[in-house]
């Protein structure tokens, strides 16, 4: 039996090694783990076979107590893995590469958060210690790159379970336009929006912003869609809907699950009842000037028995509601100006006879132009209901 310790050898070596087979992984795209360990190992053996001595290998992953093959490869090469003495398998758990002499020459991996992958190569020779080495930093190298691609597919899911959670299209409601949008300052964020139908001539309309934003605030986001639907469904009022949600809020054991928050009922002939949860004030737009709807009671998740008071306000024919999140008023210029109420106001009455999804549009060109085209730093979100004159 051989094995390498890169910790015995002389540290330049393992670094300029490491740095030549890092980037051979880099281009391969998977969609799962047995993909990916299946293309690594094969191009391990395209890349390094010839030069190091390695002639077959296979990936396997663990299925109770057997070895099972994933992708091409020959089965047998996993004797060399069977074939192993408890001394060479209490090493292949300590994240060493180990080489066994039985049934033939074989260099092992094992790989995965519980073990459960594997790869076995059939060496022409025993390794000499540059290819040992060389396979202990390809083994590395392949084990952070599949750490990757499992995180990088748990967040591409939870992207599409929060995608999911968006109205798309948007219900319709007799004499209104509507559109709305939210980008992620990450791959998921914590700002929401909603539409639910309540009936023939009125819609549940909703924004919210998570504290924070990545996959802990998209969890909270779901909540907050969740819960409202399930208040709709049981045509529980706003404010009882509300207030359910603020005590299930307060009783999660995470102390940052704090959440803004505007739903109102929005009736076909403009009435709009609504709470504002400690939101950025919504606006309505008309050629005449703008109306802040400035009431507002305490963001959800802070204190157990929280009321909150429904407040009334008129969209005219012609006239936009606008409901936004400050990801949009407060995000900052590179010398370090925010867009700002005003502008953002600005660009609805300009726009006022445009549809709502030109409005959107336009709300997140804006936003791009005055970041200078540098990534957003929190979740934005706009949502327009424009009545129809």
């Amino acid at each position: 039996m051989i094995t390498t310790d890169p910790s015995a050898t002389d540290l330049r070596e393992p670094k300029r090694l490491y740095r030549l087979v890092e980037p051979s992984y880099d281009d391969i795209r998977a969609h799962d783990p047995a993909e990916f360990l299946s293309a690594a190992v094969e191009r391990t053996l395209e890349r390094f076979g010839e030069d190091y001595g390695i002639e077959e290998a296979v990936a396997a992953r663990r299925e109770g107590h057997a070895w099972v093959p994933v992708g091409r490869g020959p089965r047998a090469l996993l004797q060399g893995l069977e074939a192993l003495d408890p001394e060479e398998r209490e090493l292949l758990q300590s994240n060493r590469v180990v080489f066994g002499t039985r049934p033939f020459f074989s260099a092992v991996w094992l790989l995965g958060s519980r073990r459960e992958w594997s790869a076995v190569f059939r060496l022409s020779r025993p390794p000499e210690e540059e290819a040992a080495l060389l396979l202990q930093m390809t083994r590395i190298a392949v084990a952070q790159r599949a750490s990757e691609t499992v995180w990088a597919n748990i967040l591409d899911r939870s992207r599409e379970i929060q995608r999911s959670l968006l109205p798309d299209p948007l219900p319709a409601l007799k004499g209104f336009d509507l559109a709305a949008r939210s980008d992620s300052a990450e791959v998921v964020g914590g700002d929401v929006f909603d539409a639910i139908r309540l009936g023939p001539d009125s819609l549940g309309l909703m924004i919210a912003d998570a504290s924070g934003h990545g996959f802990p605030a998209a969890l909270e986001a779901r909540d907050v869609v969740v819960g409202l639907r399930m208040g709709a469904a049981g045509h529980l009022k706003i404010d009882s809907t509300i207030e359910r949600l603020n005590e299930i809020l307060c009783s999660s054991t995470l102390s940052s699950r704090f959440i803004s928050l505007v739903y109102g009922e929005l009736e076909s002939g403009g009435e709009f009842d609504y709470i504002n949860a400690g939101h950025p004030a919504p606006m309505i737009l008309e050629p005449g000037g703008r109306e802040r709807l400035t009431n507002s009671g305490r963001v959800l998740g802070v204190s157990f028995g929280s009321r909150y008071r429904v407040s009334h306000a008129q969209v005219p024919p012609g006239g936009i509601l606008l409901l936004y999140t400050d990801g949009v008023t407060e995000c900052p210029s590179p010398l370090g100006e925010e867009f700002g109420v005003e502008r953002l106001a600005g660009i609805g009455s300009v726009l006022a006879g445009s549809s709502a999804a030109h409005i959107c549009t336009a709300i997140f060109e804006a936003l791009g132009e005055h970041a200078a085209g540098l990534p957003l730093p929190d979740d934005a979100s706009v949502l327009v209901a424009r009545r129809l004159a």
